[in-house]
């Protein structure tokens, strides 16, 4: 794996847009495309997955700056396809770097780790996206699990590029990442020190098991590989109490949130319960702030103030929104944790 990341060595962020002072934020799941890439990324979810252009219907019309009603009535009266073309029709042709992290500094954001996809030419894309943007842009590359061999050859490939982390999401594949097919990816990502982020819980394929990939898998997963850095990504839930156990019990895992908005997580019922008391004591450097971009109405900015307003405690709001991006993108899974003391009795068990 590539050095340590220090949040102290990024350059300070201007807040002009957003005056309310947090520490450096470091976006763990972010989607940044050209129009290529985001077309073959919707290509995909519609592809496996359709109910995803519906079920986050407002916030995708928000990022895309199109009218709500005439996203939906695309969708519905005319398809996917036609949804898509709407979507993306606005779009660069290619990501300018400097446009890009002056976005960042306007909101806040320090940093983001950008996935690619595994399709389309995109990891090249977002490769060359972090090249331009060294320190702030670090960009991880997705393989499918279904062609084990050429999963691994593409890991290989993007170490190459400079690519410093994998993404796996099983349900576009329609097998956990446990399954012992996958154990060759897994293994050449352990053997290259590179951490992996697995779409783990909920997912909206209604053509498998809700529980194609969650917390068991994770587990699973760190038992065979004790060396590999897993981020288990939009938190597991609904299984938040399993997914924080395993947390506790492997060093190398850690817990990823996208997806799901930090100001609904302490209404009653939501779930996260679990992760709210044990991420300010247990499991306080195990946590990532990530946002998945465009499935939320609002900007980056506006979660990373909602994560505060959990009051979580100035330490573990400072490794939720950043430090534990930071550490996961230098450290292997044996680096020592900061484990919680007297002032986060919230410990666990």
């Amino acid at each position: 794996m590539s050095g340590g990341v220090s949040l102290a060595k990024l350059p300070a962020p201007s807040t002009a847009l957003e005056p309310r002072p947090r520490p450096p934020v470091l976006d763990a799941n972010a989607l940044v495309y050209d129009r290529h890439g985001w077309r073959t990324f919707f290509q995909l979810l519609a592809a496996v997955a359709p109910h995803y252009l519906a079920a986050f219907a407002s916030g995708l019309a928000h990022a895309f700056r199109v009218d709500p009603a005439a996203y939906l009535s695309a969708l519905q009266e005319h398809g996917a396809a036609a949804a898509i073309e709407l979507l993306v029709a606005g779009q660069p042709e290619t990501v300018d770097a400097g446009a890009h992290l002056r976005a960042l500094d306007r909101q806040g954001i320090a940093g983001q780790i950008v996935h690619g996809l595994p399709a389309g030419g995109v990891n090249d894309r977002v490769a060359a996206l972090a090249a331009a943007a060294p320190g702030r842009i670090h960009a991880w590359a997705s393989v499918s699990l279904l062609d084990p061999d050429a999963a691994v050859a593409e890991i290989g490939r993007c170490r190459g590029l400079g690519m410093s982390g994998v993404s796996v999401a099983p349900f576009y594949d329609g097998i956990p990442a446990a399954d012992p097919r996958c154990e060759a990816v897994l293994a050449a990502a352990e053997r290259l020190g590179l951490p992996v982020w697995i779409h783990t819980g909920q997912h909206f394929r209604r053509d498998r098991p809700i529980d194609l990939c969650t917390w068991r898998d994770i587990d699973r997963i760190a038992v065979a590989h004790p060396d590999l850095v897993l981020v288990a990504g939009h938190g597991g839930w609904p299984w938040v109490a399993q997914m924080v156990a395993v947390a506790q019990r492997h060093p190398g895992v850690h817990i990823e949130f996208s997806s799901h908005r930090p100001g609904r997580m302490a209404l009653p019922g939501s779930g996260w319960e679990p992760l709210l008391l044990h991420g300010r004591g247990a499991i306080r450097d195990k946590v990532l702030f990530g946002t998945g971009s465009v499935l939320h109405p609002v900007p980056a900015s506006r979660l990373a103030d909602e994560v505060l307003d959990l009051a979580l405690g100035e330490r573990a709001a400072r490794g939720w929104l950043g430090a534990n991006a930071a550490r996961v993108l230098g450290a292997r899974a044996g680096a020592a944790p900061d484990h919680a003391g007297p002032d986060h009795p919230a410990s666990g068990g």
